[in-house]
């Protein structure tokens, strides 16, 4: 997108869509803040290019450690690991996942790999816009930290390294302040992050309050050892490097079969006209067979539209959820750090989470403790989706050992 032309860039806000416009480089002013939750509901728009900044629950980020600093097999690595972390994106809905280069050695990088939820009907404006981004990547963030703010009523929050977004993360808190559901979320996190050997350094932390200087930190105060400020979220800005992000307008292939079905019907109302005309002339058998072969040409070179928007349709409604939160590790992991037994030192030592296998590896002071814990596990609902193997509690010099292992029952074909 030119950064000389003036465009049109559409911001989630603390309570609804925001309208922001001018010159990128020049840097925007926000004109509306709307009050739908819905950007296919914004009407009225001006008639400039459009930048959309996808809201954070509209995608999951999962950052990595790639074995290669070469650039060529990034975007392939940035598929498998979404893969492996049971994320797939429908290959027919666009591109849905982008990767980041957030630090690179002589033989390793990290990455932070977007993988956007395909959008539905009412999730992108009437009109395509010009380029689509993440809107943690709209706001500057200068140095190491955390920053959360609100978005449609609900806190988020994002991880920046050297000003790079690292991470992001939505959450069903709609707190007036930042609270203590919020702070675990936060730490869960950075605790499943510490799994893949990425560590997130914190230099600072920023709440973005709706109410700016007026908000409080709240539990973000003292639980993260550091220095919080309270401000308004920063102006969005259109980043310097642009995304690869690129969705199926879903709502121009509805109108597009819209109008094949219109094509067809309004071939259907001239052949019924034709048809009716020839038998209020009395024209003869020969002239009625030519004009059925005619309109019957018709229909069949419009066939391969309708079955093409007929498998789009069939396909389009067989798509799931890209991200369901009861497959999160971090949520996982959450789950089954609640059936610890609250006595007997017990501790998980390694744990290895996607969203169809589990394997921890966990050390006890007593046997009877880890079997309580493998029961517990069993019986909790948010993990009834997993089958888990008997745990056998081992003796060690250094205490009862275990290993908890589940899956996912694969369905048979």
């Amino acid at each position: 997108m030119s950064k000389k032309a003036e465009i049109i860039a559409l911001v989630p806000g603390s309570s609804g869509w925001e309208i922001w416009q001018g010159h990128p480089a020049a840097g925007l002013v926000r004109k509306e803040i709307a009050d739908v939750t819905r950007v296919g509901e914004l009407q009225d728009l001006p008639n400039l290019n459009i930048a959309l900044f996808f809201a954070v629950k509209d995608a999951t980020v999962l950052p990595f450690r790639a074995a290669s600093a070469d650039e060529a097999l990034f975007a392939d690595l940035a598929q498998m690991h979404c893969e492996r972390m049971g994320i797939r994106t429908d290959p027919n809905a666009g591109q849905l996942v982008d990767s980041f280069i957030i630090e690179k050695s002589a033989d390793s990088a990290i990455l932070a790999t977007v993988a956007l939820r395909a959008p539905q009907e009412g999730d992108l404006p009437h009109r395509s816009p010009k380029e689509f981004d993440y809107s943690p990547r709209a706001f500057a963030f200068a140095g190491n930290g955390i920053a959360t703010w609100k978005e449609f009523g609900y806190w988020v929050f994002a991880f920046y390294q050297a000003g790079k977004m690292l991470y992001a993360q939505s959450t069903s808190n709609d707190s007036e302040h930042p609270n203590e559901e919020l702070l675990r979320d936060i730490k869960l996190a950075m605790v499943q992050l510490s799994f893949q050997g990425i560590q997130v350094p914190i230099d600072e932390v920023k709440v973005w309050h709706p109410s700016g200087d007026l908000g409080e930190a709240g539990a973000l105060a003292e639980g993260l050892a550091k220095t919080v400020s309270v401000t308004r979220r920063p102006d969005p800005a259109i980043a310097a490097t642009p995304t690869k992000l690129l969705p199926a307008d879903v709502q121009a292939l509805r109108r597009q079969a819209a109008k094949r079905q219109r094509i067809i019907a309004l071939s259907s109302i001239a052949a019924i006209a034709v048809l009716s005309a020839i038998g209020w002339a009395g024209w003869d058998l020969w002239k009625l067979k030519k004009e059925t072969d005619k309109l019957t040409d018709a229909a069949t070179a419009v066939q391969p539209e309708v079955a093409e928007y007929s498998n789009h349709k069939q396909k389009w409604g067989e798509l799931g959820p890209v991200v369901d939160p009861q497959q999160w590790p971090v949520e996982i992991l959450f789950s089954i750090s609640k059936c610890m037994p609250p006595v007997g030192g017990m501790r998980l030592k390694e744990a290895r989470i996607n969203s169809q296998e589990i394997d921890i590896k966990g050390q006890a002071q007593e046997s009877g403790h880890a079997t309580t814990f493998g029961s517990n596990v069993k019986r909790n609902d948010e993990l009834s989706r997993f089958t888990f193997d008997p745990i056998v509690p081992n003796n060690t010099a250094k205490g009862w050992e275990f290993v908890l292992k589940g899956n996912v029952p694969q369905n048979p074909q």
